[in-house]
């Protein structure tokens, strides 16, 4: 009821439309234009709508690929935000979801994509839906031959983290298991789609290929093999192919005839071996998650520390490192106002002994849990705050402070990275920015955040205070880091700073 009705609105705005006395006049003075127009737009000419629907898609698409070809190669915004993005989704690891997306991962290695293009082509075969076999197995040639061509033409080493899960050997963009997503799965889905007759059956197909692809690229960031930019080259890139192919084949069914009706089997035999190669391939996908498991984090690239002297400090911190915290796409925000010289938990000991709370880890339970105490203004001590980032890294732990409210929208709160410098007894070089949240509420891109007090050197102060009280400190001075400052920080709030900070030492 709701298409008719949309239908038969589009159709008499249509028909005024044409039939306006003015737009007479200009279809009459330029006839050869409008009528080939009109062909385009029109259901049912051969190469009318759909052909125009499908290379309007395609070229959307298109474009969207080569936008983020040049910002790979120009180092546009987006692509600043690759390291900070794929960093942060680092905070969500956990055992359990590491395995989900293990298992999601290798629907797009090419042995599972090989078995499952096996016996989808045997079913196509059998049913004698060969034009239907040709696209699919175009959408896959193709598809992974354009993979590799761009591969080795843009030639984007692989993200150097860490701690990544999986350890990929090549280049890194475009990313062939969101390619081969969409290539394959996409076009079974859009195969199964075709024979539905019930509209929540089509939407049901539409939604879980969407999922599919999706959780396959998302598996990719996650795992650390891939740039979040690379994936999104996929999806474009992904979804012309899918375009043309589907065009084509909606051309072909529409106006020269069904496929053949004449099927090689019965349709009960079809049914009976189509479910054995389904559940074959099912269980040869999880045969292979369990013959390929994590078995240990694949390091790529091990922390280098510089050695330095307590003499070397602080001229020597900020020679090739940043000054300020960033936003996601690496604009400076606050610059740092503390720097602790210390081991970790010298630090972790000294600011819990004047009431600072180690900040949660962030994930779905304690997201959750804030936004619990956040409506109903309840304590959450130790809730986790928005990740700040510093030299492209999250920061790697956090302290809160409760206030006399006892409430999560309002407490003491400073971030801390750990630098790349150590002084030779081993104590570390901590930065750390450090802020007052006085409030949620929602930020210039409309998701909800805390909001903080302008006056930053307040809380700088207030951490010193804190750490001289506790008499572990050994030596403190002030120096300055920036000029006087009147900035904003990333949910778009007023900040203002005299651009000093207190560097401590604590004991060895």
């Amino acid at each position: 009821m709701p298409l008719r009705f949309i239908r038969s609105i589009i159709k008499s705005t249509g028909q005024g439309i044409v039939n306006d006395p003015e737009i007479k006049k200009v279809m009459a003075r330029y006839p050869r234009f409008f009528s080939f127009v009109k062909k385009r737009i029109t259901p049912n000419e051969q190469f009318g709508l759909h052909l125009t629907l499908g290379m309007v898609s395609s070229a959307i698409f298109i474009f969207l690929f080569f936008g983020v070809l040049q910002d790979v190669i120009g180092r546009e915004p987006m692509i600043e935000a690759d390291l900070r993005i794929i960093n942060l989704i680092q905070i969500f690891h956990t055992p359990w979801l590491n395995q989900i997306m293990l298992l999601v991962t290798y629907l797009g290695n090419w042995q599972v994509v090989f078995l499952g293009l096996l016996f989808v082509s045997c079913y196509l075969f059998v049913v004698r839906g060969f034009y239907y076999l040709a696209a699919l197995l175009v959408s896959v040639g193709v598809g992974e031959l354009f993979v590799w061509l761009v591969k080795y033409a843009v030639a984007r080493p692989r993200p150097p983290l860490v701690n990544a899960l999986y350890l990929e050997q090549g280049f890194s963009f475009p990313s062939g298991h969101m390619f081969v997503a969409l290539a394959f799965y996409g076009l079974v889905a859009y195969f199964i789609f075709r024979r539905q007759k019930n509209l929540w059956a089509k939407l049901a197909t539409i939604f879980a290929s969407l999922l599919l692809a999706g959780a396959v690229g998302f598996s990719r960031i996650y795992l650390g093999v891939h740039w979040p930019s690379d994936v999104l080259a996929s999806l474009a890139s992904g979804l012309a192919l899918l375009a043309v192919l589907i065009t084509a084949i909606e051309i072909r069914s529409k106006f020269n005839g069904q496929l053949k009706k004449s099927i090689l089997m019965s349709r009960r035999k079809i049914f009976a071996a189509s479910m054995i190669m389904l559940v074959a391939w099912f269980s040869y996908w999880l045969y292979f998650f369990a013959s390929h498991p994590l078995t240990k984090t694949a390091v790529l690239l091990e922390p280098e520390y510089q050695i330095i002297n307590q003499a070397d400090i602080p001229e020597k911190l900020f020679q090739r490192l940043p000054k300020n915290s960033e936003n996601i796409i690496g604009v400076p925000m606050e610059p740092v106002n503390l720097i602790i010289i210390a081991r970790r938990g010298e630090l972790i000991k000294d600011m819990r002994a004047k009431g600072w709370l180690l900040t949660d880890s962030i994930s779905v339970k304690t997201l959750w849990r804030m936004v619990i105490t956040a409506v109903y203004n309840r304590p959450y001590p130790q809730a986790p705050g928005t990740p700040m980032f510093w030299n492209s890294r999250p920061n790697d732990f956090a302290f809160e402070q409760p206030t006399a409210e006892q409430s999560v929208r309002e407490r003491h709160h400073v971030h801390f990275w750990e630098t790349p410098f150590r002084l030779a007894d081993g104590r570390a070089v901590w930065f750390a920015t450090a802020h007052f949240d006085k409030t949620i509420e929602l930020s210039k891109n409309f998701f909800p955040a805390h909001a903080i007090d302008p006056a930053i050197d307040k809380e700088r102060d207030k951490i010193k205070a804190d750490l001289m009280a506790t008499g572990q400190v050994s030596f403190s001075q002030e120096f300055g880091v920036v000029e006087p400052t009147l900035g904003r920080n990333q949910a778009g709030d007023l900040f203002f700073t005299d651009g000093k900070a207190a560097v401590i030492f604590l004991p060895e």
